[in-house]
């Protein structure tokens, strides 16, 4: 414990660093949120005691990550302003963890996944066809409409005598549309994508949906009902949300549609967005544990059948390492 430092005051600390340290590694984190977790760090002394704290925990990482911790504080100012030197305020014990605040501290991570998954697992839930991490499916319609979804995805259909639709809840399905008179929507939380005798994609993560057309016409419009239907045309894609839809850009289809082939491409990607999308392919999960390290740039083409290859290829090109805490587990610092 921190001289002086109440028990509850304790405990907070200790939940609020544990909260910073998984959303940090959250797909959706935003700069926003790592400016203010900085923020937090440089606050206060007892704030860089916590999170050392939260290392603390890591078991078996701990030793090296914060290895990794105080050797890029040493070499590279990443918090904006003035912060308390890492070396004035040394990780803590593990008996410095009195029973109470390990409690704390499971708490916060159990509730914490739960929020995260919750809305993952009322997706599989309530749809009709569904894919894991790591597994992707091809599949036919009751309409003969061929589907292929992508890892991580969910979709539930509803077939009428007026209409054929489809709900992607999540990730990512492509759609070779077969010929018949009766309408094809596939609509997301953002809006709809109405076909014109296409074959095209539709994704939906990070709270939006992308729409990417390989062949045909394919008309968008946002939830919101605001704006006007956006038309494309094959090569063409856009991003939409509730408020509205982008302008048509150019798709580059080899890339984007790329796991229908069953490979990956980034071409000058953050690496947290790329480990996001590595994580779709894994029976696992790979985590970053240092912030600053998901701002480097990475490019590369990998199989999607050999998991551990871009792990290897990440440590051979950029400064990070890779500690494999399980089969299962991979943590990137």
């Amino acid at each position: 414990m921190v001289d002086g430092q109440d028990p509850d005051r304790e405990d907070e600390l200790f939940t609020e660093a544990n909260r910073w340290f998984f959303r940090l590694q959250a797909d959706d984190v935003t700069p926003d949120e790592k400016q203010q977790f900085s923020d937090w760090l440089n606050a206060d002394t007892a704030h860089v005691s916590a999170w050392n704290g939260v290392h603390a925990l890591m078991g078996s990482l701990r030793a090296p990550a914060q290895a990794s911790y105080d050797e890029r504080l040493e070499g590279k100012r990443w918090l904006s302003r003035r912060r308390p030197s890492m070396h004035d305020v040394r990780p803590a014990p593990a008996e410095w963890m009195a029973p109470r605040v390990l409690a704390v501290c499971l708490a916060a991570v159990l509730g914490l996944a739960a929020y995260v998954q919750g809305p993952i697992l009322l997706d599989r839930w309530t749809a009709d066809h569904v894919t894991v991490a790591g597994h992707r499916e091809t599949l036919s319609l009751a309409d003969g409409t061929h589907v292929e979804l992508d890892a991580d995805t969910a979709i539930k259909t509803d077939m009428t005598a007026g209409e054929r639709r489809v709900t992607v809840l999540r990730g990512e399905a492509f759609f070779q549309i077969a010929d018949d008179p009766r309408p094809f929507v596939v609509t997301t939380r953002d809006g709809e994508a109405r076909d014109i005798g296409t074959a095209f994609s539709i994704t939906r993560r990070d709270s939006r949906s992308i729409a990417t057309v390989e062949t045909g016409i394919v008309d968008v419009k946002a939830a919101s009902g605001s704006g006007s239907t956006v038309r494309l045309r094959a090569g063409e894609a856009v991003d939409y949300d509730r408020g509205g839809v982008s302008t048509p850009r150019k798709a580059n289809l080899d890339q984007e549609l790329a796991w229908r082939r069953g490979r990956i491409i980034f071409r000058q990607e953050r690496l947290s967005d790329v480990v996001a999308k590595l994580n779709r392919y894994r029976s696992g999960r790979i985590v970053i544990v240092n912030p600053w390290v998901g701002d480097e740039l990475v490019s590369g083409t990998f199989d999607i059948d050999r998991p551990g290859a871009p792990i290897d290829a990440l440590e051979a090109v950029l400064d990070v390492r890779a500690t494999y805490l399980t089969p299962y587990l991979v943590m990137l610092r």
